[in-house]
């Protein structure tokens, strides 16, 4: 068997999706439709690898659009339907197949943010001239024909991405033998292909500053994307956001030449940035729905004149927002559940907005806001504030308003006491001003939690901080 395939440059579809016309007419001469064996393959590939195949009953020609310049000319031509279709055809579109030829999958691409390329179209023509049935099981029986629905699992495993294996049992080798469904090497190496910015290590990373440095044996770009050229060291960082926030993303090293891309959930890339930051530093700003995110702190793969390939970086993220933000899930101490929320942000009171970065010499509120759970509304509790510095030392608020150093020792020095009502509005610090503490540059992160006399080891709080960056 004979197919197109090109995984080794890497190019994949964006969100590892696509939708495939099998409306091909006709029945196999054991009876089984040609569009029931497209489907079949199709769905296998959906059910046992990240792909997700969309299969529409509508019949679309697989060469409409295309231009042929050549036997067995199988990339890229013309401009495609945009339609990913499957037919019979005793032609590659114009174009004579090539010996021992089935079938040929026709890609279209276009290139994408990271240098590489995406799938645009893939369309799938079985070659007419060749005896087609439909049966499972060794491939013995010559007189009925080749089975056509272990060359469509090979040809949806080309429309994907995937290359030929070499040397292994897969559906995917470039013979056609006994085997009629996906083996282990096949979906591993579609999960590969499509596992994404997973296919590196992740940190978790939030609002704030974190420090890192690419070095010799981190992940590369063609690691993470599964494929292509591109040997540039990478660190992969993931966040969630709990509703739509405008974030900026800054990237700064005084070795490294930044490079900063943003990808969704499923690895499609949102922006990639070299030098909108000062000097060589990267920097993206975006508003982003809820959900979840990666950013990959990158440099180019030779260096620049802006600096090496290996070195420290710092990245720092801030956000902008008319309203507190949502801050994670809630825990407990003990593991106690409940349906408790907490929010908070910061606001310079020179600013409309809350923004987690502020200037020293700005005043400023770090507000926060706890919707208590309703099974401890009602009831005699307390607030609890505390602040962990960049230091890692925290600090509790008592109820004069003072940050004291927590001692280890147990028990909660508490912000407040009172029963507890429906929504509890948190004053962290209010009019403060870095400047006047003697702090120019400082990070601190807020927790604020509650919990109840009845339980006074419990306490309710989130899982991620309230931050707050002072910076020159």
């Amino acid at each position: 068997m004979t197919a197109f395939t090109f995984n080794i440059a890497g190019i994949k579809w964006p969100g590892a999706t696509a939708r495939i016309y099998i409306g091909m007419p006709g029945s196999s001469p054991s009876g089984t439709s040609w569009r029931d064996g497209l489907a079949r393959a199709a769905n296998e590939w959906t059910d046992k690898t990240p792909f997700n195949f969309v299969v529409d009953q509508t019949y679309r020609n697989p060469c409409q659009g295309y231009t042929a310049s050549g036997p067995n000319d199988d990339f890229n031509n013309g401009d495609g339907d945009g339609r990913n279709g499957a037919d019979f055809s005793s032609t590659v579109c114009g174009n004579a197949y090539g010996d021992n030829t089935l079938a040929v999958t026709l890609i279209y691409t276009e290139s994408n943010l990271l240098g590489g390329f995406d799938i645009t179209e893939a369309d799938i023509v079985f070659n007419a001239n060749t005896r087609f049935d439909i049966y499972d099981g060794p491939l013995v029986d010559q007189s009925r024909g080749i089975d056509f629905g272990r060359v469509a699992l090979h040809e949806m495993g080309h429309v994907i991405g995937m290359s030929h294996e070499q040397g292994s049992a897969s559906i995917m080798r470039a013979t056609i033998g006994n085997l009629f469904t996906l083996q282990p090497d096949d979906i591993e190496g579609a999960t590969t292909l499509y596992t994404g910015y997973t296919n590196c290590p992740v940190t978790s990373i939030d609002f704030g500053r974190v420090s890192g440095a690419l070095s010799g044996g981190d992940c590369s770009v063609k690691q993470l994307v599964g494929g292509g050229s591109d040997d540039s060291l990478v660190d992969t960082y993931e966040f969630t956001l709990a509703q739509s926030t405008s974030v900026s993303i800054g990237m700064s090293s005084s070795s490294l030449d930044s490079v900063l891309v943003l990808m969704d959930a499923s690895s499609r890339v949102l922006d990639v940035d070299d030098d909108s930051g000062a000097g060589c530093d990267a920097r993206i700003s975006k508003t982003l729905a809820a959900g979840t995110y990666a950013v990959l702190a990158n440099t180019f793969a030779e260096g620049s004149e802006c600096g090496d390939t290996v070195g420290p970086y710092q990245i720092t993220m801030s956000y902008q927002s008319s309203v507190l933000l949502e801050r994670g899930r809630n825990t407990s101490l003990q593991g106690s559940v409940s349906n408790a929320r907490f929010a908070g942000a910061v606001k310079a009171k020179n600013k409309s907005t809350y923004s987690n970065i502020v200037k020293p010499s700005e005043f400023f509120d770090v507000e926060g806001r706890i919707t208590v759970d309703a099974q401890h509304q009602g009831q005699l509790g307390f607030i609890v504030v505390a602040g962990i510095l960049d230091s890692g030392e925290i600090l509790l608020r008592n109820s004069a308003g003072q940050f004291i150093p927590y001692d280890g020792q147990g028990g909660f020095t508490k912000a407040s006491t009172k029963v507890l009502t429906a929504l509890e509005s948190v004053s962290i610090l209010g009019n403060t001003r870095a400047s006047d503490l003697g702090l120019n540059d400082i990070e601190v992160n807020f927790l604020i939690g509650y919990g109840v006399n009845s339980k006074p080891s419990e306490l309710y709080f989130h899982s991620a901080p309230i931050n707050l960056v002072v910076t020159p």
